[in-house]
């Protein structure tokens, strides 16, 4: 009896099959989804954090060396370039300099992977400069480099993400304490007899 049951309803069997297959292909969909929404933001933000750490320091090399601001267009829209008053204040003309400290630190990174849009906050600091000036007619001191935490806005054209905008965020951020080893917990060790 049990067996004219089941026999009796075949388009149930078949209702059921169908929704098994379709329910498993969504959940596979849905987690090979996932897996690739996490893949493509790890890449953006790996690639967002290179650009920003690259095209900063070398943005502080060509104000401080005197260098050609068309290498900045490989890190930078030409939009911000022509814009930006540091790379065209020359700041820096005056000296040569010999030596400089490029620090730096990132706070966060924000981009969604179906995005063009990202961002980073960014913390850049330059403690020491050396350097000389270029003629005995310069007396002022060498201009010290303002520690400043930026909001780097990033767009992607053609690909590739550039700098779109920096917005200064703070002057002179608060640096944050580097851990100091606590001496008093090392163990002193004796010369044997």
């Amino acid at each position: 009896m049990a067996n004219r049951n089941e026999n009796s309803n075949p388009l149930g069997t078949v209702r059921r099959s169908i929704w098994y297959v379709l329910r498993t292909v969504i959940v596979i969909s849905l987690i090979l989804g996932l897996v690739f929404a996490f893949f493509t933001e790890g890449m953006y933000i790996s690639n967002i954090y290179v650009i920003v750490t690259e095209g900063m320091q070398m943005r502080a090399e060509i104000v401080l060396k005197h260098g050609d601001p068309a290498e900045l267009r490989q890190y930078f829209t030409d939009e911000f370039l022509a814009s930006d008053e540091l790379v065209n204040s020359g700041k820096y003309l005056d000296y040569l300099i010999d030596s400089y400290d490029y620090r730096y630190s990132i706070k966060g990174v924000s981009v969604l992977p179906w995005g063009k849009n990202g961002s980073m906050t960014y913390v850049e600091r330059i403690p020491v400069i050396s350097g000389s000036s270029v003629s005995d007619d310069v007396t002022e001191p060498l201009p010290s480099w303002i520690p400043m935490s930026y909001k780097v806005q990033l767009k992607k054209i053609d690909g590739c993400w550039l700098i779109n905008d920096l917005a200064i965020i703070e002057f002179n951020p608060p640096e944050e304490a580097r851990p100091t080893p606590d001496y008093s917990q090392l163990e002193t060790s004796r010369p044997s007899d």
